[in-house]
């Protein structure tokens, strides 16, 4: 049983009041996936990167924290850069400066019950669609459990061939996880439940619905989970939700050693799969970076938390 995170690896350049005040490696996927190699998870991160300068601090910093780095990519040219915004509320606002080549990834054969998370930008993009789409094809029939976030950031609803790919990456997802505002950009819809109906249309899923500093919920064929938010205050968001589908697959990890069947993670499993999902973005909110702080994670593997 390995992980797999799949998308796009960026250094992140953050600003305040119009300078900067800090720098690191970032990416949705990349971020997960650090926050999982620090938990002890055999998590493998795919996706591509420049030989220069920033390329080697991602793939330094993925080393250090114990992700592998087999299935990464690189080329010769500059990596992928994105400067990030700070308002009143410590949320950001991005603007993306894209690498020099865009080259498809190599993908692994997938085996029963391998987890694949995956989501934002790259999941849409044209070039290599067809490489990702059989990829993932071959690990829904596999019986792989591959996790979605679509991410999206700004509006989509009136450009139908992005909901068109979106909705084809919904079908072959076992898990849909995002945000009450990805799903109001993208279709327009104001509640889970709405989400949840609309996405079982190609089979059934199961919907992770976050809701930001009103917690979150789960909705499946057969039951529904209401989790609180944690109190924190809030240092920056950057990284938030990708450490909640970072906990989300922890506590599906951790829920499957024994060789159970996905299908039969009960009510009170979900619960406490949901609520790792919920301590991974309190803690990254809390702090200044875009992963699980090497303490928390410490504490986490300790039992102390």
């Amino acid at each position: 049983m390995k992980i797999f995170t799949i998308g796009e690896t960026t250094y992140d350049i953050l600003f305040r009041d119009g300078s900067p005040v800090g720098a690191c490696n970032g990416g949705s996927a990349y971020n997960s996936a650090i926050s999982l190699g620090r938990c002890g998870l055999p998590v493998s991160l795919i996706s591509t990167f420049g030989n220069d300068y920033i390329g080697k601090l991602s793939l330094a910093f993925l080393t250090k924290n114990g992700v592998s780095c087999n299935l990464i990519k690189r080329f010769d040219g500059q990596s992928r850069i994105a400067l990030a915004f700070f308002d009143s509320d410590n949320n950001a606002d991005y603007s993306f400066y894209q690498a020099s080549m865009d080259i498809i990834p190599e993908y692994p054969v997938p085996q029963k019950n391998d987890i694949i998370l995956l989501g934002s930008s790259f999941a849409l993009r044209d070039n290599g669609r067809e490489n990702l789409i059989s990829f993932l094809q071959q690990a829904n029939n596999a019986g792989c459990i591959i996790i979605y976030d679509p991410n999206a950031r700004q509006s989509v609803a009136e450009k139908p061939e992005i909901v068109n790919k979106i909705l084809q990456n919904i079908a072959l997802a076992t898990i849909i996880k995002g945000s009450d505002l990805d799903f109001r950009n993208i279709f327009g819809l104001n509640d889970g439940r709405s989400v949840y109906s609309l996405v079982t249309e190609s089979g059934n899923k199961y919907l992770v619905y976050t809701k930001g500093s009103e917690g979150a919920e789960l909705f499946t064929r057969d039951f529904h989970l209401v989790i609180a938010a944690k109190e924190t205050k809030v240092i920056s968001t950057i990284g938030a939700g990708d450490n909640f589908s970072a906990g989300i697959v922890y506590g599906i990890f951790n829920h499957m050693t024994d060789n159970s069947l996905f299908e039969e993670l009960t009510p009170n499993k979900w619960e406490e799969i949901m609520n790792y999902g919920i301590l991974f973005a309190t803690e990254v909110c809390g702090s200044s970076g875009n992963y699980f702080p090497l303490d928390a994670a410490k504490r986490l593997l300790s039992g102390q938390i």
